[in-house]
């Protein structure tokens, strides 16, 4: 595991922090999916002037540069707050790098599956001394799906996708917010352990 950032930015890095959530994600995440990290790196990289937040590619997440604690002393609210965001992308290694949905109609998949697999984890690393407010943060998640919906711009949280182009306009908050409320939901019915079995067919099917 590497961290790449400007030269100049590099006191700005808290590295022990982002390599003891990387660590405590990638051994849950390989529990919980019954399967270990695909790749045989992973980099995380602060980018100048980079267009998101953050994004996935295999073995390689980059990040825009706000995330650093420039001269700052890191709240609790950004440590949690950039702790979700690592173990969110870092679950898409498996959601979405390891096992890819065949079409935009299914983005869900992704990015509604990383968001909650990310708060949930999160929320069971006692390590983190931020862990117990998650959820409280979580709530922002829902009301910016629950915003979303109340648009003329609402959709299914799977839907039909006819183009590349129209599938940008579905990264929002319905995919990501109301995808993972509603998971939550699912998850809070059927349980921890039948939802881990459930992944664990679903990855051993349809990996590559």
């Amino acid at each position: 595991m590497r961290i790449y950032a400007r030269k100049t930015l590099k006191d700005d890095i808290n590295h022990l922090e982002m390599f003891k959530v990387t660590k405590i994600g990638i051994t849950k995440y390989e529990d919980y999916f019954g399967r270990a990290y695909p790749f045989g790196k992973y980099d995380q990289i602060f980018v100048p002037e980079f267009s998101s937040g953050a994004m996935e590619n295999v073995g390689c997440v980059t990040y825009h540069e706000s995330y650093l604690f420039r001269g700052e002393t890191p709240s609790a609210a950004k440590l949690l707050s950039f702790s979700n965001t690592n173990l969110h992308e870092l679950s898409h290694m498996w959601f979405g790098n390891l096992v890819t949905m065949k079409w935009w109609d299914d983005l869900w998949l992704n990015e509604a599956f990383a968001t909650f697999m990310a708060y949930l984890f999160e929320s069971k690393a006692t390590e983190l001394e931020y862990h117990d407010q998650v959820w409280v943060e979580n709530v922002m998640c829902i009301f910016w799906g629950m915003n979303a919906d109340m648009m003329t711009s609402t959709h299914p949280i799977c839907c039909e996708i006819n183009s590349t182009d129209e599938a940008t306009s579905i990264f929002d908050g319905i995919s990501y917010g109301k995808g993972a409320a509603w998971l939550k939901q699912a998850y809070n019915i059927i349980g921890h352990e039948t939802l881990k079995k459930g992944l664990h067919l679903y990855f051993k099917k349809f990996e590559w």
